[in-house]
This record gives C-alpha cells, sequence and structure tokens, in this order.
C-alpha cells in the first residue's frame, strides 16, 4: 500500500531514522499527542507537509471555552479539558517572553428571548464546578458593558482564556524539540508498509511502529481514514482597529466571538461556510463578521477599519465531538481528528487518552472513539 501527500517545499532528510510514531498534521491534536507520547518515553517523529499551525489550528486567536453552542450548554468533560490545557498554556508559557494568552474570562450577552432561556438555565441548573460559571441579568451586563446588544442577561465564565493559538503552538514545538521531537515541515510523503511503514520523504526514508494520523480536515483524503464522516466548515476571522478596543479587556461569544487584542485593536470571528469556492478570505465573509457582530457590538464597530483576514478550514463530525483511535483493519495506524470548533478545550485532554489507549491499552470513551462509526 501507499500514500502520496505532495507538499509545497519537499526537503532533503537525514539518514535513516527509526522510531516510534510518525504523526502526520502539526496542528493541535498533532502537537498535543506528540508531546504526550515524547512524556511517556516514546520516540516521535512530526510531519507536516506546510508548517505548523498553517491549517485551521493556525488561527490568531482562540477561546478555552466551557460553555458549547447558542446556549451555553457545558461542554463535555469540561472541568477535564479545561484544566488540561489550561495547565499546559500556563507551562508552555513560561518558555517564552512573548506573551500568547491571556485569562480574560469569557462573556456570553443572549441575543433574543430563546437565547436567554436556554443560556439562563444551563447557567443555573448544570453542575458547574465553583466558580466557573454565572448568570448575570440584563442591568448586571449593563454595568459591565453598557454597548453591548443584551436581551434579558447573559453567562459569565471566569476561567475562560483567550489564546493566540499559532504561538501557542509554534512556542510548544520548539520546546518538543528540544526534548527529543523530530520535525519535518514543508515535507511531501510517501507510505509503504513492510514488517514496519515506512515514510519515505524525498529519497529518504524513515522507519515507524505506528502512524497517527492528526490532518484535520484533510484527514479522510487518504485512503486510510476515507471512511470518517468528517464535515469541511469554513471559518473567517478580521482583526480591526479602532481606539474603542481598549474599552473592554474580557472576550465576548455570541453570534461568533469578539476579543481585544491592543488598546486599538480587536478580532472578530467566525463564519460557518459549509459551501465554499477556495480557502482564502473574502469580503462576503468581512461583511458576514460586520453585520453579525456588528448587531451584538454596534459601538465597536462603528469606525472600525480593517487591518488584516484570516480563514481556515476545520473539521466537523455528525455529534460534534473528535474521532480517537485505531483503524479498524490496518494494525498501529490511529487517528485524531474533527476537533471542530472546540479543538482548543479538547486538544490536550484528549491527546492524552490517546497517549495512554496505545501506549499502557486504556480504553476510550465512546462518545470520541473511531469505534461509533
Amino acid at each position: 500500500m501507499n500514500l502520496k501527500t505532495p507538499g509545497r517545499f519537499p526537503i532533503k532528510l537525514a539518514a535513516k531514522k527509526i522510531f516510534d510514531f510518525c504523526v502526520f498534521g502539526a496542528g493541535l491534536a498533532g502537537v498535543a499527542v506528540s508531546q504526550k507520547l515524547l512524556d511517556a518515553g516514546a520516540t516521535v517523529c512530526l510531519f507536516d507537509i506546510a508548517e505548523v499551525a498553517s491549517g485551521a489550528s493556525g488561527t490568531p486567536l482562540g477561546m478555552v471555552n466551557p460553555a458549547t453552542g447558542r446556549g451555553g450548554t457545558k461542554a463535555w468533560r469540561a472541568k477535564k479539558c479545561l484544566e488540561s490545557v489550561t495547565a499546559d498554556i500556563e507551562f508552555i508559557q513560561t518558555q517564552t517572553n512573548d506573551s500568547f494568552y491571556k485569562n480574560t474570562g469569557i462573556l456570553r450577552p443572549a441575543q433574543d428571548e430563546n437565547m436567554a432561556e436556554r443560556m439562563k438555565s444551563n447557567a443555573l441548573e448544570k453542575d458547574w464546578p465553583q466558580g466557573w460559571c454565572k448568570w448575570l441579568d440584563a442591568k448586571e451586563v449593563a454595568e459591565i458593558n453598557p454597548d453591548l446588544h443584551c436581551v434579558k442577561g447573559g453567562m459569565w465564565l471566569p476561567k475562560g482564556l483567550t489564546v493566540n493559538v499559532a504561538k501557542y503552538l509554534q512556542t510548544k514545538v520548539q520546546y518538543l524539540t528540544e526534548k527529543g521531537l523530530t520535525l519535518f515541515e514543508n515535507a511531501s510523503y510517501l507510505i509503504d508498509q513492510d514488517d514496519n511503514y515506512t515514510v519515505n520523504i524525498s529519497g529518504e526514508r524513515i522507519v515507524s511502529k505506528n502512524l497517527i494520523f492528526t490532518a484535520g480536515s484533510e484527514t479522510d483524503k487518504t485512503q486510510f481514514w476515507d471512511f470518517l464522516p468528517l464535515h469541511p466548515i469554513k471559518g473567517q476571522l478580521a482583526i480591526f482597529e479602532t481606539p474603542k478596543a481598549g474599552d473592554f479587556d474580557y472576550s465576548i461569544s455570541a453570534l461568533g466571538y469578539i476579543a481585544s487584542i491592543s488598546k486599538t485593536r480587536f478580532i472578530a470571528g467566525s463564519t460557518y461556510e459549509h459551501h465554499y469556492d477556495d480557502l482564502e478570505p473574502d469580503e462576503e465573509g468581512l461583511n458576514y463578521l460586520k453585520k453579525r457582530l456588528g448587531k451584538v457590538y454596534p459601538a465597536l464597530f462603528k469606525d472600525a477599519k480593517l487591518v488584516d483576514q484570516w480563514a481556515g478550514v476545520r473539521a466537523s463530525t455528525p455529534n460534534r465531538k473528535p474521532f480517537v483511535g485505531q483503524h479498524p483493519e490496518f494494525e498501529n495506524i490511529y487517528v485524531f481528528a474533527g476537533l471542530g470548533s472546540k479543538g482548543l478545550l479538547y486538544s490536550d485532554y484528549l491527546g492524552g487518552l490517546l497517549a495512554e489507549y496505545i501506549m499502557e491499552g486504556a480504553s476510550l470513551p465512546p462518545m470520541v472513539s473511531v469505534e461509533r462509526v
């Protein structure tokens, strides 16, 4: 069998090397599971056909948000996931002087009565850990920010983080390479199977006992995982400039998200495009963001000037939970894909579960196991 994936800038590898694992895709999933396997004592080679965080994981802004959907439902295993990724982000931050995250908290103002009713119910009745979620009435939201459009109230999530995901991953990979990770970027590859798997890159050979596919929305393009029901969704965000960006220091989640990144700049995202012609940011996406999020915070967008745009494609699944586990037919081939919009929240925790599954034979939760296909 073989699988060829074209890279943009093939590189010359060093002499033949043997690894316990080759991981294909240097985004949130690939970097997370690589870290956990290294921590368990395995040798790991991480490949990407482009660069670290060059896909959907390369977004300049992501949120660790434990409340999901329009109604603010507590996310799957929210406590374990949030604590896991928060600890990792805090540790990786110690490896650089370049700040890439803030503990901003997340404000979720309801935009209509139905949303308010669902949010309030979820905020008050769900089994949230103490201090993680608070319902604010409309007056309390207005005391925080009178310029926000708010219907009856909103949720306040003080544990929420705002993260420059690209910088986080780039710093993390740099740290991991110092700990023994072998990284190859801008690489095309061909996979052959004998007793082990041989990855041929630019005429050189990398031999690995195990393969892990973590290429996001591209994972089901491979012959191994073409049966996975991964649905690509294009998201866009834009960076704007306005003095009013300094008026708030928390992130806002309502029909998308808004976050201040300096006293004069903020980011607004994202679109949810199920059908698209290309991967580039465009005028249609920009207008969508301005119209949709401009309703949430009209004063912020009034005189805001566009600075830059970004677009990426993430993979969603039927139950909106990732696929994690072993291939049903091929030995020693694994997958970790379909993180969707909760990639930052889920990645570190699930990377650890997959590593334990492979290295120790631990079970995987049915909700995320590839066996559910």
